[in-house]
């Protein structure tokens, strides 16, 4: 939660008096924006009185006074009770204003009226808006981002703050830089009047290449209400790789080499005559029978009835 801002409202008012010096001036008030129901507020109002004597510091909500410091009075304080608002009257003097524990009804304008006593009598008047704001009780809270995109997918993601009053401010950020407005829709709801309210933001989107850092998508959504509250959440998306088969790789066949001795020409012809002589030698014994041969052939046929008795 980021501290309160306080808004410094100055008012400087020159009087020229009979005596030709300066007398109340620089006025202002110091008053936080907004504060947290039921919180202890304290608010300043500082002047510069220089000779002048203090008559009087009034407090007003709205146009009704509800606190006057005048030191000459017994007591010097008094409250003027209007209710929500509670004064703390320890915390309370010339310069400070305590509020107890504040309302939704502490919320508005206050104004803080300063008056120098006499002879001037000089009176100076500032200004300020105070809120009362409920804030949520979780932070935000951003759904529906997926895991992985390829540029050409849409993007689109919701970011919600719940039950606070007023409904929070949220804004997203691509990458830490804010989204375009053309793809940001935003939606309050709210429960009863005067009721908490819960903020909805859309943001779509196309992926593109550019959108991708190192790979990844980083979306933020922040929620802030004034400059009491302000909480973020982030998170990021992969870019998605297209996944591709790479080709097979052609066969690739060993040669054999086998090596070749080459003769001389007198030798192969000597070869090639051998062989023919050898294939006609061959051809002439497959063509002619042996007489010893055709001797066994002749005694087995004469034989071989004699066996078979």
């Amino acid at each position: 939660m980021m501290c309160n801002l306080v808004f410094i409202v100055h008012v400087i008012v020159f009087v020229l008096t009979p005596q030709g010096s300066l007398c109340l001036r620089n006025v202002h008030v110091a008053v936080p924006e907004a504060v947290e129901r039921g919180s202890k507020v304290e608010m300043k109002c500082l002047y510069d009185l220089e000779n002048e004597v203090l008559y009087s510091v009034k407090w007003y909500r709205g146009d009704r006074e509800f606190c006057r410091y005048s030191p000459r009075d017994v007591p010097p304080l008094k409250i003027f009770r209007i209710p929500g608002i509670e004064v703390d009257k320890e915390g309370t003097d010339a310069e400070r204003l305590t509020i107890e524990a504040a309302t939704q009804t502490a919320s508005g304008r206050y104004t803080c009226e300063v008056s120098a006593d006499a002879p001037s009598f000089q009176t100076a008047q500032v200004h300020t808006h105070m809120y009362v704001v409920v804030l949520p009780v979780e932070g935000p809270g951003l759904h529906g981002l997926k895991r992985r995109y390829r540029p050409g997918n849409t993007l689109k993601v919701e970011c919600v703050s719940y039950n606070s009053l007023p409904a929070a401010n949220l804004s997203f950020f691509i990458n830490s830089e804010p989204a375009l407005s053309q793809h940001v829709m935003h939606r309050v709801d709210g429960d009863t009047e005067g009721g908490t309210m819960s903020a909805y933001s859309t943001m779509q989107f196309t992926v593109q290449k550019h959108h991708f850092i190192r790979g990844k998508i980083k979306i933020r959504c922040t929620a802030n209400i004034y400059s009491i509250y302000l909480k973020s959440l982030e998170k990021s998306a992969e870019e998605e790789r297209i996944r591709t088969t790479p080709a097979p790789l052609p066969e690739v066949h060993e040669a054999v080499v086998y090596s070749i001795h080459r003769l001389p020409e007198n030798s192969k012809f000597q070869r090639s005559s051998n062989s023919e002589t050898t294939d006609e030698g061959v051809n002439g014994t497959q063509s002619r029978v042996s007489p010893a041969r055709l001797y066994v052939i002749v005694l087995v046929t004469l034989l071989l009835p004699t066996v078979l008795r």
